[in-house]
């Protein structure tokens, strides 16, 4: 009985091993992804950004191809002043101009204007470029070595999980079956040490029969409050 409590207990302690490994890799493979979930973020803004700054430059593009009709409308119109003989035409044709004049205005204010736009969303742009480029170098250097500790902790994992087969293998089935439920039902801890007649998994008082019973390990007792395995430290007891 005395060896089945000690694989039991050494179950117990490559278990919460086992599981603290798989937290702290988990936790790794967070940050890894954390690294990425921050760059596609960026990314994405910056296609948006750039997105932008093309539609604002084609919209540009467009009113200087506008801007460069209407001036030479303008000349055109300017032209014809010295072949004007009556005064009524006169005036006409300085109107004309007056309005083109007046449209050359509107287009390069809405130039002006779509320029600002320009600047201000490049300006945005350098300052998310910068942002992705802080964010892979930092990628690179601690991804590396997460990379490096998820090899190592693998390699751990691997061989402490042999080790708890091994182990494993020794107890009886039905023993095995009901450590396995209380390790997940008690957070992993599904045996409590027993001392000075009370559980120490829950802080509960044993009752004295089943407490005597325990130290003398002749058979599995579990703690009336909280179910689980109970083992004596006999040397304090």
């Amino acid at each position: 009985m005395q060896n089945k409590m000690n694989l039991l207990r050494d179950l117990q302690e490559i278990d919460q091993e086992i599981s603290s490994i798989e937290t702290t890799r988990k936790d790794y493979s967070d940050e890894l992804d954390t690294f990425e979930a921050d760059a596609t973020r960026v990314q994405a803004m910056l296609d948006q950004l750039n997105g932008e700054v093309d539609q604002l430059q084609q919209a540009e593009a467009e009113l200087q191809q506008g801007l460069l009709k209407e001036r030479d409308n303008v000349t055109r119109v300017e032209a014809r002043l010295p072949e004007i003989q009556t005064q009524k035409e006169y005036v006409a044709v300085l109107k004309e101009i007056d309005i083109a004049k007046k449209s050359n205005k509107d287009v390069e204010e809405q130039m002006q204007a779509k320029q600002q736009e320009v600047a201000a969303l490049e300006e945005d742009l350098q300052e998310k470029q910068d942002e992705l480029a802080a964010i892979q170098e930092k990628s690179e250097a601690r991804g590396a070595e997460l990379k490096k500790l998820l090899d190592e902790s693998e390699k751990v994992l691997l061989k402490r999980t042999k080790t708890r087969e091994s182990v494993a293998a020794e107890l009886p089935v039905s023993l095995l079956r009901k450590y396995h439920t209380l390790f997940k039902r008690r957070g992993g801890l599904a045996l409590a040490l027993a001392r000075n007649g009370a559980c120490l998994g829950c802080n509960m008082q044993l009752p004295p029969q089943q407490y005597n019973k325990l130290l003398q390990v002749v058979e599995i007792q579990t703690c009336p409050h909280c179910n689980r395995i109970l083992y004596a430290d006999t040397e304090k007891s």
